[in-house]
């Protein structure tokens, strides 16, 4: 019941009409003239004995912005009226919990709620009062919690002054107010056959307003207002039963029913014609204004720091147990924010931002046992705090500190090495970089640092000194594909690997060791071989998952929706204990109210099994053939003619199928998966003897080659990485026709860099040879000539070069570069046949490069596996023209997709005799898939 909303204003006024209605006079000397007392000014809570229930990890008070819920209205007997209620949020929730609730139901009324761990504190019940009377009421609690037990009574009782003489007798009225409210437990609520809450809890609730009038022949006139509630865990309101009568019996609001029907809650949007979504465990949400926190598995509690902004324990300490009790230490320096655990939880680092001290408090008792300034800014004159902590792994004394201003952007101020609490002299300076992420190695003589401030998002690594600390490395992760980004929050350490973001680095050297397929942070289990990571950034809105995904292959094995509703802002993933993660929401995010959700689910520990992948086949035709779609989710794609299979590379996206090649049958269209082979599988070749396979492996910025058929590792090289653009990847790849063991390779940088070209280079048995081609204005095509003497590149980004490339013993040498006629259409593939280089659709002579001819209407052709044939891709017309590569005319054009054909990268690939396939690339607007097209007037 909305204390302050429509039921309230109908009582006040119902009352004061009655009142007027009886007319004044008869008063004076301030008696009244009807011989009543007035009533005298109390205030009686009665608060049900016995142990209350804990609904905390329910929410079932879901009050999020945007929310809104729309309810169908019965009557009496249960029959629609044909008219519907709404409540919506339309204001906060901020971070003092303040949110404001409107419900239209019999006129749009709103309440100005402050949600608290306590409940849903309402600090005007009664809404627009006069002054004595708001006072002598003060604020409830509608629903209180946690929850009294069922069957008790919760009443409250006011009574006093009104505060005003409405009937103009010289006396003032008085009044009584109660309100009563009793929790009648746990039920199940189906809405549709399909729709079904549980765990929904039912309360009734009883406002009675009486008004004693002072006029002669007037008598008190009561108001009652009754109603059912039924409040659905991460939901709010699902159903409520409402009526209004006075004390005379007169209906002042018609006893009715809002049944819920649909609305957008939680980020969500719900429709009792369809299941509700639910969680994939249970979750506790913990109010506590925190700024940072961490976990102790030696006590097995969390400890918070709380802000100075906290309305409640300020600048404090909280010790949180994984059921959600709290507790506070004794009150420390104002404002602390960073913290950081010793790895025996001898002592607790905590950064005091206020003052810029860094303190040292014994656990568990939280006694003081010493502080640390940090240093005074020269330039700016300013004092410096402490924006991370880390504790070495193997003397708890020694802690690593990233300084930061308090009133510039960057804020980065260099990193300090403290021994005993004492500030070693070797500080960096930002001119060593913005390093505002740390974490200590496992042996604690190394430290590693991220910039999360500036485009660079440098990786580095510094050794730790006795006197302090000494720049050794730095890897440019600048934003892009795996990269770092303004939204990263996490740097850690486990098993030789520094974890940023969501991708792992090989220690010391920084080499890429995979990824998972995420935009956000993840964090290695503390003794297992799981990575818990956030599915989207903290920027987004809406539902949420932990992803549980394998450290070693990186395959995703479950995906855990811990909240319907994600606000939106900065957050942090800390392990607690086996089987719990918590998710602290911080108080510098104006976006959300602070809190820490602690979610727990056994599928954290052991993920089912996910199901083996299920790829819709979708049988069609054209008048020219028959069509098979596929939808895949796949990055490229090949053809065996030795194996009559299509493999294609599947992205670490799949859930338990992710990381691996899809083995197609181009007859059935029938997907199998290879066991994992490496991150983020993108670009592959084959070996023309059908040998070898080769794969880009974007997440590791590697190339890995496999032998046929049974996918046996061979070897596999990392890429280069360049100390200012960072890392590479394979931007396509070609293997010699004269020797399996040979590739050649067109690099591009993973980061965000136009162009993006970073060379092309050959491996020998998998061996990087030293002589690269230059970078950004190379070939990001490449492919071999029949020999295996050269490679020719086309560059499909600004220029439109055609290079020829000899192979040499010790890597790739440019010999000739021609600009060809641009088409306007980048091409998506340059190939060798039969003499000749096809670029587009346009076919040059080798080895002069000269053109001699064009296809008309081609976009991109590729030569057939035997004969002068050409197969080529006609726009977004949906036709495959096949066309003759010396006198260039086309021989057929069947269609291949009727109406209109997605308009994103695609790429043909010829399969067995009579047959293409026609792989599309997803974007933000298509979903990906494989189409297999057979025709008779396909060679």
């Amino acid at each position: 019941m909305q204390l302050t909303g429509r039921n309230a204003i109908v009582l006040a006024c119902a009352a004061a009409l009655c009142l007027a209605a009886c007319g004044g006079g008869g008063g004076s000397g301030g008696i009244s003239g009807n011989g009543l007392a007035p009533f005298p000014t109390e205030k009686t809570d009665d608060l049900p004995a016995g142990t209350r229930i804990d609904v905390s990890s329910k929410n079932l008070f879901q009050m999020g912005s945007g929310d809104s819920w729309q309810y169908t209205t019965l009557d009496a007997a249960g029959n629609p009226t044909g008219a519907t209620a709404t409540r919506q949020v339309t204001s906060g929730p901020d971070g003092a919990g303040h949110v404001s609730l409107t419900d239209n139901d019999g006129g749009a009324s709103t309440t100005n709620y402050v949600v608290s761990p306590d409940g849903l504190f309402d600090p005007h019940p009664l809404g627009d009062t006069p002054a004595n009377m708001a006072n002598i009421i003060g604020g409830l609690f509608e629903y209180a919690t946690p929850l009294y037990a069922i069957g008790a009574v919760r009443r409250h009782v006011r009574s006093g002054p009104w505060g005003a003489d409405l009937d103009d007798d010289g006396i003032g009225e008085s009044f009584r107010f109660e309100f009563t409210q009793v929790f009648l437990g746990f039920e199940t609520l189906k809405l549709s056959p399909v729709f079904t809450l549980k765990g929904v809890a039912h309360f009734h609730n009883v406002l009675k307003l009486t008004l004693r009038p002072t006029a002669a022949g007037t008598i008190d006139r009561t108001i009652t207002a009754t109603e059912d509630t039924w409040f659905a865990p991460g939901f709010g309101m699902a159903k409520a039963q409402r009526a209004t009568i006075d004390s005379g019996g007169a209906i002042l609001e018609a006893a009715h029913t809002l049944v819920f029907s649909q609305g957008f809650v939680a980020g969500q949007t719900w429709n009792i014609s369809a299941p509700p979504p639910v969680l994939d465990g249970t979750s506790i949400d913990v109010p506590v204004a925190n700024n940072a926190l961490v976990y102790d598995s030696a006590r097995n509690v969390y400890y918070a720091s709380v802000s100075a902004f906290a309305i409640d324990h300020p600048n404090t300490i909280a010790t949180i147990d994984p059921a959600g009790h709290v507790s506070f230490s004794a009150p420390l320096p104002s404002e602390p924010n960073a913290l950081a655990i010793a790895a025996d939880a001898s002592a607790l680092y905590v950064g005091a931002d206020d003052t810029g001290d860094v303190v040292k408090l014994a656990l568990p008792s939280m006694v003081e046992v010493a502080r640390t300034r940090l240093p005074l800014d020269s330039i700016l004159g300013e004092q410096t705090v402490a924006g991370a902590i880390t504790v070495s792994p193997v003397d708890p004394t020694v802690i690593a500190v990233s300084m930061a201003h308090t009133s510039v952007s960057p804020a980065h101020a260099g990193l300090a090495l403290l021994r005993d609490m004492v500030l070693q002299p070797q500080v960096t300076s930002t001119n060593q970089g913005l390093n505002d992420l740390i974490t200590f190695d496992s042996t604690g003589a190394k430290l590693y640092a991220l910039n999360t401030e500036s485009t660079e998002f440098g990786l580095r690594r510094f050794g730790v000194l006795a006197d302090g600390l000494a720049l050794e490395q730095t890897l440019v992760t600048a934003s892009g594909f795996g990269g770092a980004d303004f939204d990263t929050r996490a740097l850690t350490f486990a098993d030789d690997r520094v974890i940023s973001g969501h991708t792992l680095y090989s220690a010391p050297a920084l080499e890429t060791s995979g990824m998972v397929s995420t935009e956000s942070d993840c964090k290695q289990q503390r003794s297992g071989n799981f990575l818990y990571c956030f599915d989207v950034r903290g920027t987004n809105t809406g539902p949420a998952r932990i992803l549980v995904a394998d450290a070693s292959t990186f395959v995703i094995q479950a995906s855990l929706v811990y909240t319907l509703s994600e606000p939106g802002g900065v957050r942090t993933l800390v392990e607690g204990p086996a089987g719990q993660v918590a998710i602290a929401y911080a108080v510098s995010d104006a976006l959300f109210v602070s809190r820490i959700r602690l979610f727990t689910s056994s599928q954290l520990l052991a993920p089912p099994a996910p199901p083996a992948p299920s790829w819709p086949i979708t049988a069609s035709s054209t008048p020219d053939g028959q069509v098979l779609d596929i939808g895949i989710v796949h990055n490229s794609l090949v053809y065996d003619s030795t194996r009559n299979v299509y493999y294609a590379s599947v992205p670490g996206s799949v859930i338990g199928a992710g990381n691996s090649i899809a083995i197609i049958d181009p007859a059935t269209g029938q997907v199998t998966h290879s066991a994992p082979i490496g991150s983020e599988p993108n670009r592959l070749a084959l070996a023309a003897d059908g040998s070898v396979l080769y794969v880009g492996l974007d997440g590791a910025n590697e190339v890995a080659r496999f032998a046929l058929p049974a996918m046996t590792p061979l070897g596999r090289t990392h890429l280069i990485a360049d100390s200012f653009f960072g890392r590479t990847r394979a931007e396509s790849i070609a293997v010699s026709p004269a020797d399996s063991s040979v590739a050649a390779v067109a690099l591009a940088w993973v980061n965000f860099v136009d162009p993006h070209h970073a060379g092309d280079a050959l491996l020998r048995d998998m061996v990087l040879q030293p002589k690269r081609t230059p970078v950004h204005d190379g070939s990001n095509l490449v492919t071999f000539n029949s020999t295996g003497d050269k490679v020719y590149g086309m560059n499909a980004e600004a220029e439109d070069g055609l290079r020829r490339l000899g192979v040499l013993a010790d890597g790739l040498a440019e010999e000739l570069k021609v600009v060809v006629a641009s088409t306007g259409i980048l091409p998506r593939v340059v190939s060798f046949a039969n003499g000749r280089v096809i670029e587009g659709g346009t076919v040059f002579d080798t080895p002069a490069l000269t053109a001699l001819g064009t296809i008309p209407g081609a976009q991109d052709c590729w030569p057939t596996r035997s004969g002068t044939g050409l197969l080529c891709l006609k726009g977004q017309s949906g036709q495959v023209l096949v066309a003759d590569s010396t006198t260039f005319a086309i021989v057929s054009s069947p269609t291949f997709y009727l109406n209109f054909e997605p308009d994103f990268a695609k790429r043909l690939v010829q399969g067995p005799a009579g047959q293409i396939a026609v792989s599309y690339i997803p974007n933000q607007f298509f979903p990906p898939s494989i189409r297999l097209f057979t025709s008779a007037q396909l060679p």
